[in-house]
């Protein structure tokens, strides 16, 4: 088959070595479609992405089968990078494709990718990652993303031949997806677990981490933004600090909230306590090893990476209790289920994990095992399956 991939961001790496070309902070859809590439292109697929550039203007780069165009960024609003030549040039481009997936992320992308289905007869499949919230950003990104869902998103996702949903329960959960039940199928994210893997123990991880050796290390890696609700983390470490002192919260992601959490910690006098990283990429895998839970108190996911990042690295879990987790998280196996936005209730859950060495060790062990579904060869198996049911339909 000749795939092609429409999606906003695409990671400056090179695939055959994973070797970063260009250093940028790409999310879960980003990752996802590169490592979906990859899968596809070693099944021997011949596999286009289409995209923009993080520097300057058109490029073009081959990597074997996989065929990358990036069209230069004209502006952002926020994050998210808007290149009107992504909007037309790939429908003139003369590539012919069999079938076309596009990531159901910042425009144009998605809207290109239904458009040259059209032009050229070929199916359309979008993949849809989550409900845009349009309740925080600057006034350009709130009004994009009024528009977004309340114009484009039906526009799209009613003229796609299939719309891949990452959970059942989000599908369900969703208030843009639930009118496309009968047309959705359920594919969630992956991971390579040999990347949470590494040759390093806790102990040296904190050391090349800069951590504090002998403390108890809450993770929290994600953006920082009020749908994943870090704030209520942060509320909840003041309360953890209480009945264990020695505890150390590690803030990994960037966001628009993040000055505000750091205003915050300083109010409840918990500073020295609290390190904020920033966005990590190459050293992600170590804050993981690092660290002795893995907390996410999210108000809303469509799935939750992270989660599955912190069972590969065996990490025991705290997280919101929202259904469209509970394929990851197991309150019998590795983790523990809190109220949203109940800071009491993530601090007697954290304070339980920390205190009891045993539960801890055990339902880090357990973790592990519930990654084996989500390995990205046996995604990419699901979706290729996918691919080929619609072109024979």
């Amino acid at each position: 088959m000749r795939i092609g991939y429409f999606t906003s961001s695409f990671p400056h790496r090179d695939p055959g070595t994973d070797r970063v070309l260009i250093p940028h902070a790409y999310g879960g859809v980003e990752n996802g479609t590169y490592q979906l590439a990859k899968q596809m292109a070693k099944k021997g697929h011949d596999v286009f992405v289409f995209t923009t550039s993080d520097n300057g203007g058109d490029s073009y780069e081959e990597y074997g089968n996989i065929h990358i165009h990036r069209y230069s960024k004209n502006f952002s609003i926020g994050r998210a990078p808007i290149s009107f030549g992504s909007l037309y040039k790939p429908i003139i481009s003369g590539i012919k494709l069999d079938i076309v997936h596009a990531r159901m992320g910042n425009l144009p992308v998605p809207l290109t990718g239904y458009w040259y289905s059209r032009r050229h007869s070929v199916p359309y499949i979008v993949s849809y990652h989550g409900d845009w919230d349009a309740t925080f950003g600057s006034p350009g990104r709130r009004v994009g993303v009024f528009l977004f869902n309340n114009l484009l998103c039906d526009y799209i996702l009613s003229n796609a031949d299939k719309i891949i949903a990452l959970s059942k329960e989000h599908a369900h959960e969703s208030k843009i997806l639930g009118k496309y039940l009968d047309n959705i199928v359920v594919i969630p994210n992956g991971l390579n677990p040999e990347e949470f893997e590494i040759p390093y123990t806790k102990e040296q991880c904190r050391e090349n981490l800069g951590l504090p050796g002998k403390a108890k290390i809450i993770l929290f890696l994600g953006s920082l933004t009020p749908i994943k609700a870090p704030d209520i983390l942060v509320k909840s470490m003041k309360i953890v600090l209480d009945s264990i002192p020695d505890a150390y919260l590690v803030i990994a992601g960037d966001g628009p909230m993040e000055q505000e959490l750091i205003e915050l910690t300083e109010r409840l006098g918990i500073g020295a306590s609290v390190r904020f990283t920033g966005f990590v990429s190459d050293e992600k895998s170590q804050y993981y090893k690092a660290a002795d839970i893995f907390v996410l108190p999210s108000r809303h996911e469509a799935f939750g990476n992270v989660l599955l990042e912190a069972s590969a690295s065996g990490l025991p879990i705290v997280v919101s209790d929202i259904r469209s987790v509970r394929a990851i998280v197991d309150e019998e196996c590795n983790g523990l289920f809190a109220q949203i936005d109940d800071e009491v209730d993530f601090a007697q859950k954290i304070v339980y994990l920390l205190r009891n060495e045993v539960v801890r060790r055990e339902k880090g062990a357990n973790a592990r095992e519930k990654c084996e579904p989500f390995t990205w060869d046996a995604i990419a198996t699901k979706t290729e399956r996918l691919y080929l049911g619609v072109l024979n339909e």
